[in-house]
């Protein structure tokens, strides 16, 4: 049965780029996993807004001007689309955002874009965050400020990002209903935000005690629900190593920028590396998640 997903588009070839300065504004469109495979590309039928896929080129970059930011380089996939359109999304975690062209790179090897993928990671405004001095709301936190991780007890913020988004689609928060893997409150996260799941399944399916789970694997139509919002706001942790950290009493991630922080998001590491310049071999920076992640196509066991 097909699965669709909206997300974030640029209308942009990066092997065939416009001139320099030209306007970029992102589109939503919907991306249709014909076989519901947990991929796309141009086998099966998958099509983006209902024209087929002819070609898919994983590892491209667009740098944008972003009006009162500057440039930002997002990392993601090209599609050719049956109807002679190229579109770009991202997937190396960020939020597209309007500007002005700069500069691309392309790849010469085609393959697959996995559902894992689309979309941010992070918590949302008003998320309770257990610090040592209790919990505090995650908006009241700021750089430097300790949280309390559950394996390395007390860490500082290195990094706090910010995103407001259009909250239907890919996009819509995933609520957890109060009780739910421990949560003392309702708690609304981003659909790849993943989730510490520690019961016999993670044992049994999977082989370890302990996996991590993106919220919508989890969504079971009764406790665990995606819910549509005019606009919602996310927010990333980023600590000095992927961390477990404790949001309305549930056990998840702090965010993980894996190859993003070292190949994209370039503002975020000259921030971080001047405010904490001990750093400063990024390429090291968090390479291993604190637990084994189930990927999408695994986890629909896994549904709380």
């Amino acid at each position: 049965m097909p699965t669709n997903y909206l997300d974030q588009f640029f209308f942009i070839d990066p092997a065939n780029p416009p001139a320099f300065g030209s306007s970029l504004v992102f589109q939503q469109l919907t991306l249709t996993d014909q076989n519901d495979d947990n991929d796309l590309d141009r086998f099966n039928g998958d099509a983006i807004n209902g024209v087929d896929i002819t070609r898919s080129w994983p590892g491209d970059t667009v740098t944008v001007d972003v009006p009162g930011q500057g440039p930002v380089t997002y990392t993601g996939i090209t599609f050719y689309l049956a109807d002679g359109s190229r579109v770009f999304t991202p997937t190396d975690g960020q939020v597209l955002q309007n500007g002005t062209f700069q500069s691309s790179s392309f790849v010469n090897s085609q393959g697959p874009l996995d559902v894992d993928d689309l979309g941010p990671i992070c918590f949302t405004q008003g998320t309770k965050i257990l610090t040592p001095e209790g919990e505090q709301r995650i908006d009241d936190l700021a750089v430097g400020d300790l949280v309390t991780t559950r394996d390395n007890g007390a860490q500082p913020i290195l990094w706090i990002g910010r995103t407001t988004v259009e909250g239907h689609g890919d996009f819509a928060p995933i609520r957890f209903k109060a009780g739910v893997l421990g949560a003392k409150r309702p708690l609304l996260v981003s659909p790849q935000h993943r989730m510490v799941v520690d019961d016999w399944r993670a044992s049994y399916f999977f082989g370890h005690k302990e996996v991590l789970v993106a919220a919508r694997s989890l969504v079971n139509g009764d406790t665990v629900k995606q819910v549509k919002r005019d606009q919602i706001d996310y927010v990333h942790l980023l600590l000095a190593e992927h961390e477990v950290l404790f949001a309305n009493g549930v056990a998840s991630e702090s965010y993980f920028p894996g190859h993003a922080l070292t190949r994209s998001d370039r503002e975020a590491q000259v921030e971080i590396l001047t405010l904490f310049p001990e750093l400063d071999n990024v390429t090291a920076l968090q390479k291993k998640t604190v637990l084994p992640v189930v990927r999408a196509r695994d986890a629909r066991m896994m549904a709380v």
